[in-house]
C-alpha cells in the first residue's frame, strides 16, 4: 500500500525530555460516528508525532502507541516512549494519538472519586457511587458516555493513519491497549505491517473477573521468593501469616486517620479489608514494588497505622486523578467487560486476599453508567497472518502470561515470550523489550527471535530493613 499526502496538518513542538524533533496537532472526529447529519458533538484527538531522529535513513511504517487503563493516554508518557524506543526511533516515526476521551482528547475525567464524602470521610470504595453519578451527571451535559468504546476509538486511530498519509504501521498496545490493537487487527489488516504487545488482555477476559486469582499468583509467587531468599526468609519468616493477621485486623478494626503533615492536610478514610487489598495489589504490579513488600507487609502489622492510610488512599484516589481518564474506563468496561462476567466470576475470586471486592465495585459502578455498543466480533478470538510479538511479565497480577498463550493461538505468525522476573509494566526489562521488538520490526518475524535477555531477566532484591540485600 503507498502512502497517501499527509492532510492532518501538525506544527512543530518541543516536549520536555523528548529529544529530536516532534509535530503536534489536534483532528476533529464526531463523537457519533454513525451519525449522518452534518451537525453535532466533535471530539479533538491530540495527535503527536516524533520524528525519526535520522531523517536520511527514514523508513515509511511509523510506529504507534496504543496506552492501557482502559483511561491513560501515550501523549503522558512521550518521554518514556522516547526512550525506551530510541533505537526504533532512529529509523521510524513513533506516533502518539490519545484515544477519545482520554489525555488531551476531551479526557473524561472523574476527579469526583478522590473526594471525600459530605461528612470530610472518604469512604471504603474505589468507585464510590455517589461520586460515580456525579460524575455521570456533570459528563454528560457535555458528552454521550455510550460513544466511548474500543471499536470506536479504533476507528477513529484508523482515520488518523489514513489523515497522517501513513501506509500500513506498526502498532504497539499495551495492558488494555492489547485489546485496542487487536480490534485494530481485525478491523483494519491491510492497514497493519506489524503488532507488538505487552501485558496480553485476551478475547474471553472480562475485566477484573480475574484480578483477584491473579494478584494472589503474583503474591504467593513473593512470598514462596522470599523462602528462598535467605536474608528474606531469616528477616520475615512469617510473611504469610503476617499478611493474613493484617486482612484480619483490618476486618475487625479498620483504621480511620491519616495525620496532617506538611506535604498533605489530615485524611479521614475507612479502610476496609477489600479497599487495602486492591491497593496492595497494586503495589505488585511491578518487581520493584515486589521486592518491598514483605518489608511493607512487616511495618504494618507491627502498628505502622499510618502506612496503612497511606496505602489505601493511594489506592482509593488513583481513578479521581487527572492522569487516568475513569469515565472512559467506565464506558469501557461498562460495555465490554462487566456484562460478560462469568456466573462463576465470585468463584474464581474465592480464597484470595482480594476476595470479591473489585468485582463488586465494578458491577455497582456501571449499573450507574451508561452502556454502549459493540460488534458481533466482540469477545471473538482474534484470528490473523500479522506478524506479532506477544510479551508478557512472569509475575503479572493483572493480565497474566496465560492470556498470550490464549491470544497466540489465534496468530498464524504470532510468538509470545514470557519475561521472567517481570510483572505488568515495562519496568525492569526495557533494554530487553527494546531490543526485541526492534529487531522484531526489522525482520517483520518472531521467528528465531533472539530471546535470551527475557529468560535471564534478573530480578529486583528485596528491600530488608530499608537496605537492599541479595
Amino acid at each position: 500500500m503507498l502512502a497517501a499526502q499527509m492532510t492532518l496538518p501538525l506544527a512543530p513542538c518541543a516536549l520536555e525530555g523528548v529529544p529530536g524533533e516532534a509535530r503536534c496537532g489536534t483532528y476533529t472526529v464526531r463523537e457519533d460516528r454513525e451519525s449522518k447529519s452534518t451537525v453535532g458533538r466533535t471530539i479533538g484527538l491530540s495527535v503527536i508525532v516524533l520524528d525519526a531522529l535520522e531523517p536520511a535513513n527514514k523508513l515509511p511504517d511509523p510506529f504507534f502507541m496504543i496506552a492501557g487503563g482502559p483511561g491513560d493516554a501515550p501523549s503522558f508518557n512521550a518521554r518514556f516512549f522516547s526512550r525506551v524506543f530510541h533505537d526504533i526511533r532512529k529509523r521510524r516515526d513513533i506516533v502518539l494519538v490519545d484515544l477519545r476521551g482520554t489525555g488531551k482528547s476531551a479526557p473524561l475525567l472523574c476527579p469526583e472519586l478522590a473526594e471525600p464524602g459530605s461528612n470530610g470521610i472518604y469512604d471504603e470504595n474505589l468507585l464510590s457511587i455517589p461520586a460515580v453519578r456525579a460524575c455521570r451527571a456533570r459528563l454528560e451535559q457535555r458528552r454521550d458516555l455510550s460513544n466511548y468504546t474500543t471499536e470506536i476509538a479504533v476507528d477513529d486511530l484508523e482515520e488518523v493513519r489514513r489523515q497522517l498519509g501513513y501506509g500500513p504501521i506498526n502498532l504497539y498496545g499495551t495492558s488494555y491497549g492489547s485489546r485496542v490493537a487487536q480490534v485494530y487487527m481485525r478491523r483494519y489488516p491491510n492497514s497493519i505491517r506489524a503488532v507488538a504487545m505487552k501485558g496480553i488482555v485476551p478475547a474471553s477476559m472480562a475485566m477484573p473477573e480475574t484480578h483477584a486469582r491473579a494478584g494472589e499468583d503474583a503474591w504467593q509467587s513473593v512470598v514462596a521468593r522470599c523462602r528462598k531468599n535467605s536474608a528474606c526468609d531469616e528477616r520475615y519468616p512469617l510473611l504469610a501469616v503476617a499478611f493474613r493477621e493484617l486482612l484480619k485486623k483490618l476486618e475487625s478494626n479498620p483504621v480511620m486517620v491519616l495525620p496532617a503533615s506538611p506535604q498533605r492536610p489530615e485524611a479521614r478514610i475507612r479502610v476496609s479489608r477489600g479497599l487495602f487489598a486492591e491497593a496492595f495489589r497494586n503495589e505488585l504490579y511491578t518487581p520493584e514494588g515486589s521486592a518491598q513488600a514483605p518489608k511493607l507487609i512487616h511495618q504494618l502489622i507491627n502498628g505502622d497505622d499510618a502506612g496503612i492510610v497511606e496505602t489505601a488512599l493511594a489506592g482509593r484516589k488513583v481513578l479521581g486523578g487527572d492522569r487516568l481518564a475513569a469515565g472512559f474506563f467506565l464506558s469501557v468496561t461498562c460495555t465490554e467487560d462487566v456484562p460478560y462476567l462469568l456466573n462463576h466470576a465470585d468463584e474464581m475470586a474465592a480464597n484470595t486476599f482480594g476476595g470479591t471486592y473489585r468485582l463488586e465495585q465494578q458491577r455497582a459502578a456501571c449499573q450507574e453508567w451508561p452502556r454502549g455498543n459493540v460488534s458481533a466480533e466482540h469477545r471473538q478470538p482474534t484470528k490473523s497472518p500479522i506478524p506479532t510479538l506477544l510479551l508478557s511479565g512472569e509475575f503479572d497480577p493483572v493480565t497474566p502470561p496465560s492470556g498470550g498463550d490464549e491470544v497466540a493461538r489465534g496468530l498464524s505468525e504470532g510468538r509470545h515470550v514470557v519475561i521472567r522476573n517481570n510483572g505488568h509494566p515495562i519496568g525492569n526489562a526495557e533494554k530487553c523489550i527494546a531490543a526485541m521488538i526492534g529487531s522484531f520490526l526489522d525482520r517483520r518475524s518472531a521467528s528465531g527471535l533472539d530471546e535470551r535477555c527475557a529468560a535471564a531477566n534478573p530480578a529486583p532484591p528485596f528491600v530488608i530493613t530499608g537496605k537492599e540485600k541479595k
